[in-house]
């Protein structure tokens, strides 16, 4: 891990995309959907809500390098996230956080956050 984390604060998601292999991409509707992610110096927590109410969690320990953050959930909403690391290819534009998940060669997912604390 390097000394100085940029990742420490809470962050609002902004835009997504997702799209496991076999799936269809999806375009987050960010009118319907509204996530927000609080990171500590060792651990991550994250609540999404669809339409106002409760859709997904997550919290757990994470990683990174120069070039990438690497989340690995001990507690989710959807059971099978537990245990699994989900790693990102990242990059930080002033207050944006850009994130990118590849399954082999295919983006599966690409989110921006905004700092808000």
């Amino acid at each position: 891990m390097m000394d100085n984390n940029p990742f420490i604060g809470a962050w609002q998601l902004v835009s997504g995309e997702c799209g496991e292999p076999g799936q269809t991409v999806e375009i987050y509707d960010m009118n319907a959907l509204s996530s927000r992610k609080v990171i500590t110096e060792r651990h991550f927590t994250f609540l999404t809500l669809k339409d106002g109410a409760f859709y997904a969690s997550a919290s757990g320990t994470y990683t990174f390098d120069a070039e990438r953050y690497t989340e690995s959930p001990d507690m989710a909403s959807y059971g099978a996230m537990v245990g699994q690391s989900y790693v990102f290819q990242f990059q930080l534009i002033d207050d944006l956080w850009h994130n990118r998940r590849f399954e082999g060669e295919r983006q599966v997912e690409y989110e921006i956050w905004r700092r808000v604390g």
